[in-house]
């Protein structure tokens, strides 16, 4: 009869010491086994129970399952009524994926008069999970009844059988069972499971009294509090959601889970300053020791511009957990500070085959884009490029520096393949429309345009670079005016748009309306030559030739890139063309 070992350990193991050679004295159970029998089986018989048993113990601390199912599988073999080894080798069979194996001793061990009560429930709920994998339901729910009959408040047992009637939409049945279990005894998990099964059936009231009856069986389960303000964001109750959240926080400060949810919560109402005012206080209640409240409050500073107080909490988070990850939130902070040279540093520094090692080098091209170094910074991206084709960020960057470089076909050549990627980054599109229009190519403009508004109908940039591209042709002026109007409505008062406005209404020959709208572009814009170009185009053909030449003039001395034809506009007026 095999027999746990205890402390008699000290025994077997003095035992083993006398009878083995000076030089194995050091060596443990498993090292031993492997000398002695390079895996033989009949050398495995060979050995002492006890002796088996501590070899699989070894095998199992390093993580050798196969050596320990072989000598527990002996173990059993010599002594069928161990019980333990026999639970133990089953556990691993089924680990092992050899589920036949592994039910077979399950089975066997279930009549095993020794059992304790503990270890039958055990095996049983093992058979029943057996049957659950290989899709036996019916008769794993009989296995459930007869198993409750006699418990009906197991816990791992009402689980799995509220799983199988709500995969099976047997919401009824699976209710009923849950008012039997709570009826047996009254279990926050109980109340938990009863409310995630009314919420599967859609009955938010009873879900909401099963959850508050669960607070008053547990009161600090910040999961049926988090439940409770879902049920409340369901019914468009967010100032209830938000009342739960706060409420029990006052109660448990260090709840992190529901700071979280209430972070998150102010956050889609765009309350960042109160939302930030929430993570600071779960950063008090964790001591600042939390690096999931700091990243969270780090990058709530970001969004909120405040990248002083940002550096500040991403600079603990790297003393906290110095992984790549906190050094890049890091190192952005100290970007947005302009503090180039120290972040630079830090990306650098950074793992470039790690999982942050891609963005680190794209903020290394953005800062050397910034430096002018655009040959170090397309290296940079060219690199990433290769190794990912369709690295959106990358090439977004990348025809950044093509058009900065004026090689415009490039942009177009380089960035075709991308045209098939649905998710293909709009800011790409936008830049092939900018080369395609150095180009002149007008045709390639609209496509490029027309597919960033179709996917993005309020990208007022694309809106109004299409509209305006219309004007320059003097084409589909209405449709220009409708396209200008809509980007004027994202960005009321944007200079550049009313420019782009007031030339469609020039284009049409209403110039009353588009001196008036040039002048509301300049109220805005007061430094751009383009636009002063145009106001002296407008100026003109409204007969106040004076302030006509004297608009090209300020056009020339803001470095207009007409600098000759606005010397002949000044000169002898507009050409016939206009």
């Amino acid at each position: 009869m095999f027999r746990t070992p205890g402390i008699s350990i000290l025994a077997i193991l003095c035992a083993l010491v006398l009878s083995a050679c000076g030089s194995s004295m050091q060596k443990t159970a498993t090292e031993q086994v492997s000398e002695k029998t390079s895996s033989s089986r009949a050398d495995i018989m060979q050995m002492d129970t006890q002796f088996l048993y501590l070899a699989s113990q070894d095998a199992l601390k390093e993580g050798d399952h196969q050596l320990a199912i072989e000598l527990l599988s002996a173990l059993v073999e010599k002594d069928a009524t161990a019980i333990t080894p026999r639970i133990q080798l089953a556990a691993l069979l089924l680990q092992s994926g050899r589920q036949a194996d592994a039910e077979q001793h399950v089975t066997d061990l279930l009549v095993e008069p020794a059992l304790s009560a503990e270890q039958f429930e055990q095996l049983k709920l093992t058979q029943i999970k057996m049957l659950v994998a290989k899709n036996k339901m019916d008769l794993a729910l009989t296995e459930l009844d007869g198993f409750l009959k006699t418990r009906p408040a197991h816990l791992a047992a009402r689980e799995i059988q509220a799983r199988i009637f709500a995969n099976q939409d047997r919401l009824d049945e699976a209710l009923t069972a849950m008012d039997a279990a709570i009826a047996a005894e009254e279990l926050p998990e109980f109340r938990l499971l009863q409310a995630q099964l009314l919420l599967k059936n859609n009955d938010l009231m009873a879900a909401r009294v099963s959850l508050r009856r669960m607070l008053k069986l547990e009161p600090a389960s910040d999961t049926a509090a988090i439940m409770l303000s879902g049920i409340a964001l369901k019914e468009n109750k967010a100032d209830q959601a938000e009342d739960i959240l706060r409420q029990f926080l006052a109660n448990y400060p260090e709840a992190v889970r529901i700071s979280h949810v209430l972070g998150q919560l102010l956050l889609e109402q765009n309350r960042i300053a109160e939302a930030i005012l929430i993570y600071r206080d779960a950063e008090v209640a964790s001591g600042g020791g939390n690096p999931d409240i700091l990243r969270s409050l780090g990058m709530l500073y970001f969004r909120h511009q405040d990248f002083g107080k940002a550096e500040e909490t991403f600079s603990k988070l790297v003393e906290l957990v110095p992984t790549d990850q906190s050094r890049f939130y890091y190192a952005t902070s100290l970007e947005a500070l302009l503090k180039t040279q120290k972040a630079r540093e830090i990306y650098a520094a950074i793992d470039i085959n790690g999982p942050m090692g891609r963005d680190a080098q794209i903020r290394l091209a953005g800062i050397d884009f910034g430096d002018g170094k655009l040959n170090q910074a397309e290296a940079r991206l060219l690199h990433i490029v290769k190794e990912q084709p369709e690295n959106m960020e990358a090439f977004m960057m990348l025809t950044g520096i093509w058009l900065a470089q004026k090689q415009f076909k490039k942009v177009i050549s380089k960035t075709l393949p991308l045209l098939a990627n649905n998710k293909l980054h709009p800011q790409i599109l936008f830049n092939r429309a900018v080369a395609y229009e150095h180009l002149k190519q007008y045709e390639g403009v609209e496509a490029m345009l027309t597919r960033v508004i179709t996917k993005f109908p309020k990208h007022s940039e694309a809106l109004n670079f299409l509209g305006y591209t219309y004007a320059i042709q003097g084409i589909n002026l209405n449709k220009a005016e409708s396209l200008i109007k809509r980007a004027l409505q994202k960005k009321p008062g944007d200079g550049y748009y009313l420019d782009s406005l007031a030339w469609v209404y020039f284009r049409m020959g209403n110039y009353a309306k588009a001196l008036e709208t040039q002048k509301m572009a300049l109220q805005s814009i007061s430094d751009d030559a383009v636009m002063f170009e145009h106001y002296g185009d407008i100026l003109w053909k409204n007969g106040e030739f004076d302030p006509a030449r004297k608009a090209w003039q300020k056009a020339i001395d803001l470095d207009s890139e007409n600098h000759n034809d606005l010397k002949n506009k000044i000169a002898d007026g507009p050409g016939l063309n206009q």
